[in-house]
């Protein structure tokens, strides 16, 4: 069964159980109303024919016309109580139908007693005697009458104690029906949500440290039994798709191994023969010079810029693959320091120019120092180099907060370049100026790119021609951590 239909099947069994208990406590509520109704009722009649015997003796010890219309009223008292609707049981509608006969039987031998006695009627004995005895008839009734009342009353009590018992029984097992299914709910939660859910907790954490072959393996059709099948369903595809990337990354290892190998074996193998190249250049120039004519001096002067220029390339082909390859390792970095060192450096190759250096203090990341170090290098030789016609230079280091995010950046007023080209500017050997303004192999900021990826950073640029560029970087925690993790899934 569902959860969603267990839940429904106890919430109707408790509704029921509720609504069962009120209309019980309703019905118990009503007797105790009609029991309390009938005792009123009863205590009013008892009240009533009390009045009567006291008004008959009142009238039989003096025979005053007072009590003979005192009687009368009080006899209509006595009818209107007897034909008033009162809910009873058996015996109290049997007593109530005894004292309504009773009553008017009194209360026609008051009147006979009434029409016998008149101001010239003679006493003698036997008128006397045919008195007394409905005198004695009179209050006879009149007694079992109370006694009656009294009886109707205790009645009423004894009711009213009853229903008030089977009010407090249908109370008490109400609350016990509600507590039993109140621990079967919960024993039912428990075992249905709770044990499973603890499970599935368990079994994440379970594959969070790596054992993918951790398997739920719950036999319930619930819900919770569909999303432990899914789980498994999930970790079993996760640990295929990782035992593929696994195997894919054994053998990238051993291919860019092997790259590195022919990486070095080919910069070995070109080095030589580039330097065999400048170095017979050179010493043709050197023994030859004299007598070769300003054409093939020119020529070998050629033969060895290309040499050069293919050695320094090689050397920068070998420096990015080194930042490809190379591991982070993380720690606090102050680009502030950094930065003024390497601005030392450059003050120092080229001292004739003035150039307006602002760094920021107190700059500090979280990433790899080498690699940065390396990309820091590359934006200031670059700030450098496109400032080195503006007769005002100035390079600027910095950090600003955008959305409460650090952003870093180096600025320069140099020459700046055209953004409809920026797709091309971190591309290796790509560049946006001809080599005889700004010398270089293009290589710097696809480096800057390389580290910045590898950190997890973002890096952009914003330039105008002629008004220098910006270069910005975003230094992210959640890149760096990614990185520390051993776990596959990290």
């Amino acid at each position: 069964m569902k959860i969603s239909s267990k839940a429904k099947l106890a919430a109707t069994l408790m509704l029921g159980t509720m609504v069962l208990i009120a209309v019980s406590i309703g019905w118990a509520d009503a007797q105790v109303r009609a029991a309390v109704a009938q005792r009123r009722h009863s205590v009013e009649i008892a009240g009533a024919l009390n009045n009567m015997r006291m008004v008959t003796f009142e009238y039989l010890l003096n025979r005053r016309e007072r009590a003979r219309l005192q009687e009368e009223a009080v006899w209509q008292r006595l009818q209107r109580l007897f034909e008033t609707p009162v809910a009873l049981d058996g015996a109290a509608a049997t007593i109530l139908a005894n004292l309504r006969s009773q009553g008017e039987a009194s209360h026609r031998l008051f009147g006979e007693v009434g029409a016998a006695t008149t101001p010239a009627t003679v006493a003698d004995d036997i008128q006397r005697r045919f008195e007394a005895q409905l005198s004695s008839r009179i209050l006879i009734l009149q007694q079992n009458s109370l006694v009656q009342a009294e009886q109707l009353i205790d009645d009423a009590g004894v009711r009213i104690d009853q229903t008030q018992r089977r009010v407090v029984m249908i109370t008490g097992f109400g609350l016990l029906a509600m507590a039993v299914l109140t621990g079967v709910a919960a024993w039912l939660f428990r075992r249905d949500v709770l044990a499973p859910v603890a499970r599935l907790e368990f079994a994440t954490r379970e594959v969070a440290a790596g054992n993918w072959s951790y398997e739920l393996d719950v036999g319930s059709t619930d819900e919770l039994g569909d999303v432990a099948r899914h789980f498994d369903a999930m970790t079993r595809a996760l640990k295929d798709s990782f035992d593929r990337l696994d195997l894919s990354n054994r053998e990238l290892v051993g291919l860019n191994k092997e790259l590195e190998s022919f990486s070095y074996s080919v910069s070995h193998d070109l080095r030589s023969p580039l330097r065999s190249m400048d170095g017979f250049s050179l010493a043709l120039l050197e023994d030859y010079g004299d007598k070769l004519d300003d054409e093939a001096r020119d020529s070998l002067q050629r033969i060895r810029g290309a040499s050069q220029k293919m050695g320094r390339l090689i050397d920068e082909l070998l420096g990015l693959a080194r930042v490809t390859r190379a591991e982070l390792k993380i720690q606090d970095v102050n680009l502030s320091e950094m930065a003024e060192e390497m601005a030392s450096a450059l003050a120092k190759s080229q001292p004739q120019r003035q150039v307006r250096w602002d760094i920021q203090k107190g700059i500090v990341v979280r990433g790899d120092r080498e690699l940065l170090a390396i990309a820091l290098q590359n934006l200031l030789d670059n700030a450098w180099k496109f400032t080195s016609k503006v007769p005002e230079a100035a390079i600027q280091v910095g950090s600003r907060r955008e959305n409460g995010q650090q952003v870093c950046f180096v600025s320069d007023n140099g020459a700046g370049f055209d953004m409809a080209y920026a797709s091309r500017l971190f591309g290796a050997f790509q560049r946006l100026h001809h080599e005889a303004d700004f010398p270089g192999n293009g290589v710097g900021l696809a480096i800057v790119l390389r580290v910045m990826r590898r950190h997890g950073w973002a890096l952009g640029a914003d330039a105008a021609i002629g008004h220098g560029a910006t270069f910005h970087f975003r230094p992210t925690e959640h890149g760096d951590e990614r990185r520390e993790q051993d776990h596959p899934a990290g």
